[in-house]
């Protein structure tokens, strides 16, 4: 790194100090101990049951029951500061939490037995939602992924449908709000791929449910979620 833009950057830190999003301490954007207190999930199990699979794959009695081939789950919602790290990328634009969070779905990929040519897809935002956030957070992961595992990504997903937050909307209601939400806008590239599609919690697995949907009528050969946590 350069001098002057070191200079720069210790400005900025002066005139904009960081806060860790777990602890409010100034310093960094996570410190040590906050990531010291994000607990990986180390056993896959199906997103259904929770009985122990290979990869996070739906079991024998519950594959039926989805259009998603598993999920992959990062981190623990609950415990230690990933619940906060997400609320503050989401909420409060800090984009550069992207980062820390993303390495959790690369460490979670790089252990996953995935097979074929993968894409990494991002859950989209509709347009007017994206406008008002500035940014779609997922995108922001999916991309940070990528890079890391130079794997190839796409916007595929449009979402076309405006309704309220899913966090406003419980069970039914989200599965209704989602229906004909999405549509598939690259169907070139999912065609017998093996999809990642990216999102940041997965709460009930409405939205994934319904993209795996779309993207399986696109010719998708498989479709796993990959988040960071599970609400």
């Amino acid at each position: 790194m350069s001098s002057t833009k070191t200079a720069y950057n210790f400005v900025l830190d002066l005139i904009f100090p960081k806060i860790c999003s777990g602890c409010g301490k100034f310093g960094e954007i996570v410190c040590a101990d906050c990531q010291n207190q994000i607990k990986i999930i180390q056993t896959p199990t199906c997103p259904k049951c929770g009985k122990i699979t290979p990869s996070g794959q739906f079991c024998k009695s519950c594959k039926d029951e989805s259009l998603l081939t598993g999920l992959l789950i990062s981190a623990d919602y609950r415990r230690g500061p990933v619940k906060e790290m997400i609320h503050h990328l989401k909420y409060s634009g800090q984009r550069e939490l992207a980062l820390p969070l993303a390495k959790l779905l690369v460490s979670r990929l790089k252990i996953s037995k995935l097979r074929g040519q993968i894409v990494v897809v991002p859950v989209p935002l509709h347009i007017h939602r994206q406008r008002l956030r500035g940014f779609n957070q997922s995108e922001l992961l999916a991309r940070a992924v990528c890079t890391k595992l130079n794997l190839a990504g796409a916007n595929a997903l449009k979402r076309i449908k405006f309704k309220k937050t899913q966090v406003e909307s419980k069970g039914k209601e989200r599965r209704e709000n989602l229906i004909g939400a999405f549509k598939c806008v690259d169907g070139e590239i999912i065609k017998n791929k093996t999809i990642v599609l990216v999102d940041d919690v997965s709460t009930t697995g409405a939205t994934l449910e319904e993209c795996a949907k779309v993207l399986r009528l696109a010719g998708a050969r498989q479709v796993w979620g990959l988040v960071v946590a599970r609400g």
